[in-house]
């Protein structure tokens, strides 16, 4: 009986630590107006709409004043969630926000597919949440990671997931939907889709290789052919001894 109360006091204090921040009401619902011009933005599957797909996963990230303001919209029955890494795995304590059904916040650590619940929740703020049904709509600011605020880091891996909840409210283990590659997250034009410069790359690749190809053909064209010159030069030198040669016993024949 002890440990389970022990238990019961663990997950009411959990629960009143998330609560923390304040929740409130989300203006409409999150869409896709304004990515790449006034917002960066990662979906999965990639390039899909939420409004047209509920099966779309959209994460969008901005900045505003000495904050990066993120958005996340989705079908879920348990949560959403968007993770920022520093290198392009999941995992590895990377930093996760949790929006829930239950317009609950959670501010988690992700290391080897587990999330393990923070109580410091000091750089979040202004978070909103839209719930419909499965439908879970949040907006969120994390301070930090803007380019404008002092020694901001803002060069990250995106990571998209969504989740259960546990039979107690808890969050159970994380489904990684995607991992985009390092990217800037202030910049509107970042996103998880493959970018012209891969494209670019292996063009240029497919290019040096071609060329390569064609000056080896050449040079071995080249030599072969003059290595069959010089074989013809050496087959005529040799005929014409021959010839002398026949001159020569015919004009011994006559004498």
């Amino acid at each position: 009986m002890d440990t389970l109360l022990s238990v019961f006091f663990g997950l009411s204090c959990l629960m009143l630590a998330v609560q923390s921040v304040a929740v409130g009401t989300l203006n409409g619902t999150v869409t896709r107006s304004g990515c790449g011009s006034t917002k960066a933005c990662f979906a999965d599957p990639a390039n899909c709409d939420p409004a047209t797909s509920s099966s779309c996963l959209l994460a969008t990230t901005k900045s505003s004043n000495n904050s990066l303001m993120f958005e996340l919209r989705g079908q879920s029955s348990g949560y959403i969630a968007v993770a920022v890494s520093n290198d392009t795995t999941a995992g590895g304590n990377d930093k996760t926000y949790i929006c829930t059904k239950n317009s609950s916040f959670f501010f988690a650590l992700l290391d080897n597919g587990n999330l393990t619940v923070q109580t410091n929740e000091s750089s979040i703020s202004n978070v909103n949440f839209l719930v419909n049904g499965s439908s879970i709509n949040c907006a969120f600011e994390v301070s930090g990671l803007n380019s404008s605020s002092r020694n901001a880091h803002t060069t990250f891996a995106v990571v998209m997931a969504s989740g259960e909840l546990n039979a107690n409210g808890s969050l159970a283990s994380p489904m990684v939907r995607s991992v985009s590659g390092l990217v800037d997250l202030t910049n509107p034009n970042s996103t998880n889709t493959v970018s012209n410069s891969t494209t670019n790359a292996t063009t240029v690749a497919t290019t040096v290789a071609t060329n390569l190809t064609t000056t080896t053909t050449t040079t071995t064209t080249t030599k072969a052919a003059t290595t069959a010159s010089g074989a013809n030069v050496n087959l005529q030198h040799a005929l014409s001894q021959a010839v002398l040669i026949l001159f020569g016993v015919l004009a011994l024949g006559l004498l």
